[in-house]
């Protein structure tokens, strides 16, 4: 099962590369910020989407809410930060902005342990 784990664990993990850095559009980095912009949804819903296809292989019967507990966290992770860089007025010449990104990106890393440690609990 190590293994299996493992495997479910990389692939969420080159995912969450694809959906963040890869296929990021700029009206998503543009609108996640802004609560309901259609920007956030779309690249949440890249995330949920890919995590989605990656459980219907591992954990089918857990695949689609998994996707959609994925979708929403992702959202609003992204969101927090997107607002806390902006009422910071950090950018990418502040300590804070590196703090922030950081922060975010460990918060997606736990979303993927929590689905991992769910589905094989």
């Amino acid at each position: 099962m190590i293994d299996t784990i493992f495997i479910v664990l990389t692939l969420l993990t080159l995912k969450h590369f694809f959906c963040d850095f890869v296929i990021q559009f700029h009206y998503m980095v543009l609108e996640k910020g802004t609560y309901g912009a259609i920007g956030g949804i779309h690249h949440s819903a890249f995330h949920g989407l890919f995590t989605l296809l990656i459980l219907l292989f591992f954990a089918p019967q857990y695949a689609i809410w998994l996707a959609f507990v994925d979708f929403v966290v992702h959202y609003h992770i992204d969101w927090a930060k997107m607002n806390i860089n902006r009422i910071k007025n950090y950018t990418p010449k502040d300590d804070g902005f590196w703090l922030w990104l950081g922060i975010d990106q460990l918060a997606h890393s736990l979303t993927y342990l929590g689905i991992v440690y769910f589905i094989f609990r």
